[in-house]
């Protein structure tokens, strides 16, 4: 009897197959890359893979989403990086489910008014055009990552202050005159990623970060850092080269802080506290003023140290 049991389902199995055969359904395939393919538009052939999960359409010419994407229920991550995405109403319905969406270089100006709609958790719009964020932007209620690196921000817009799942936030390379307020109401933030701009201050707001890990905010107008910013227990690398820093808290302090890059400000005392600091793992202090005996050189020289 159980014999018969696992016979007639292993002829179900195969009556299934078969029928998803000739439908052209291919239940095998969950990645597919397309980069670099000279493709105008997203093939139509790729409707039969009803478990793909990953699609690459790196490097084409592509403008638009066409309806039968939406169809795709097991797809989560679409790279549509350095393509041409004109990124319509329609073209974000249809990619309303996903969970990555990666769109890096497509000369994009402005974002649809609908783009709140979408379940993402990661949004990559690096290296585009981008100056606003509509307003519903802030219903991403989903989003953990998002990626603005290399466009043309000169403020962080107040609808990212309603992301209250967002853990990573990316504007490197923009415009931005100043980190808002808001900025430390995002409670579950890990990495902040603003080099590369015209900050000139680290509001106190921050200090309400107690997740935070990641601090990048070289190459930006800095002149001082907050002492507050030793007691955030929770930062491993923090990044402030190439601004004009005179002189650093005690930031042997921090507990969790394995990496620390100062690099290139005006600094005139070396940072002794950083360089004893057990744990410390790479430590780059070159280009500033420090006037240090040939002793502490020779000292330096056989640490871990970037001098």
């Amino acid at each position: 009897m159980v014999a018969k049991k696992v016979l007639f389902g292993l002829l179900a199995l195969l009556l299934m197959a078969s029928c998803a055969a000739l439908r052209g359904y291919d239940d095998t395939v969950e990645k597919l890359n397309l980069a670099n393919k000279n493709l105008k538009r997203v093939p139509s052939y790729i409707k039969r893979y009803r478990n793909l999960k990953e699609l690459n359409l790196e490097k084409n010419h592509i403008k638009h989403i066409p309806a039968w994407v939406a169809s795709l229920d097991s797809l989560k991550e679409i790279n549509l990086n350095y393509n041409q995405m004109q990124l319509t109403k329609a073209d974000i319905r249809r990619l309303s489910k996903l969970e990555r969406i990666l769109m890096t270089d497509n000369g994009i100006e402005r974002l649809p008014s609908n783009i709140g709609i979408l379940q993402c958790k990661t949004l990559v719009m690096a290296r585009n055009r981008l100056s606003t964020l509509p307003e519903s932007f802030g219903d991403l209620s989903q989003i953990g990552n998002i990626i603005f690196y290399e466009n043309n921000f000169d403020s962080i817009p107040e609808c990212i202050g309603r992301l209250k799942t967002l853990r990573q936030i990316d504007f490197y390379k923009n415009h931005i005159k100043g980190i808002p307020e808001f900025m430390g109401n995002l409670e579950h933030l890990e990495q902040i990623y603003l080099s590369f701009n015209e900050i000139d201050r680290l509001p106190d707001t921050l200090q309400n970060l107690k997740e935070l890990k990641y601090l990048y905010v070289h190459h930006n107008n800095l002149k001082s850092l907050p002492e507050w910013i030793v007691e955030m227990d929770h930062i491993e690398r923090l990044g402030v080269g190439y601004n004009q820093l005179l002189f650093l808290p005690d930031l042997a302090k921090m507990k969790s802080l394995y990496e620390f890059d100062c690099e290139h400000n005006l600094l005139d005392e070396c940072p002794w506290n950083l360089v004893e600091k057990p744990g410390m793992e790479i430590l780059v202090i070159r280009d500033n003023f420090f006037k240090l005996t040939l002793e502490e050189e020779l000292r330096l020289d056989t640490l871990n140290v970037i001098y």
